[in-house]
């Protein structure tokens, strides 16, 4: 199978190509913002790498959030532009999901990624992959209880920018050392794997909150437009 990961969730701006399991070509850059300017040279460049064209894939798996508002954005439009009028699937890949990726232990794994205004972005993935609590958004205090409630006495791997805001953790939990950002070739993976009625679906992005921004207030002359 060959597949696509893609990803301007946070703090990078990545692409990478597997075919049957092995990276044929990958591009990762750190970035703040500016996503929407580097994304599609940088797709076309690791094409070029591969030796392919968007008709040749499978699927292209891209992160769907939480994270950046823009940044989804960026990713999930870009995603969704580039299967327009192909047999190629998109598939939506979490943030937590893929930083759950970045992780290989025997244990459980708590991606969590600073969701700023006091607030992080968890959730809980065994050492398959696979959901135990799916992404929710918390004050670091709750967002340790939560987890802790489900995880108990159980050995616990944390991962992502969050992992730090958390209170005092308990001795069976543990940093992971993993990379704290995303990692293209993750969501490749986990694309790949993903079951064939979520394929079927367009991805939609995943926000657990409102956005930071606030629509702007109607201008003096806003009811004149109105009949």
């Amino acid at each position: 199978m060959l597949v696509m990961g893609l990803d301007t969730a946070l703090q990078r701006c990545s692409v990478a190509i597997l075919q049957d399991g092995a990276v044929l070509a990958e591009q990762s850059v750190s970035m703040e913002r500016g996503h929407a300017e580097h994304l599609a040279p940088m797709t076309l460049e690791t094409l070029q790498q591969a030796s392919k064209a968007i008709a040749d894939f499978d699927r292209i798996g891209v992160v769907v959030g939480p994270g950046g508002f823009t940044g989804v954005r960026v990713g999930l439009s870009f995603a969704r532009g580039l299967v327009i009028g192909t047999r190629v699937q998109a598939v939506g890949v979490t943030s937590l999901a893929a930083l759950a990726g970045n992780v290989a232990v025997n244990a459980l794994v708590a991606p969590v990624i600073d969701a700023r205004r006091g607030q992080v972005y968890a959730g809980l993935y065994d050492s398959a992959g696979k959901a135990l609590i799916e992404p929710f958004v918390a004050e670091p205090e709750q967002a340790l209880k939560k987890l802790q409630e489900k995880t108990g006495a159980r050995a616990v791997m944390t991962v992502g920018s969050g992992a730090a805001l958390l209170p005092r953790a308990p001795s069976n939990w543990s940093p992971s050392g993993a990379c704290n950002q995303i990692d293209a070739e993750v969501v490749a993976r986990l694309a790949e794997a993903a079951a064939v009625e979520l394929t079927s679906v367009p991805p939609s992005p995943l926000y657990l909150r409102p956005p930071d921004a606030k629509l702007p207030k109607p201008g003096r002359f806003a009811n004149l437009s109105k009949t």
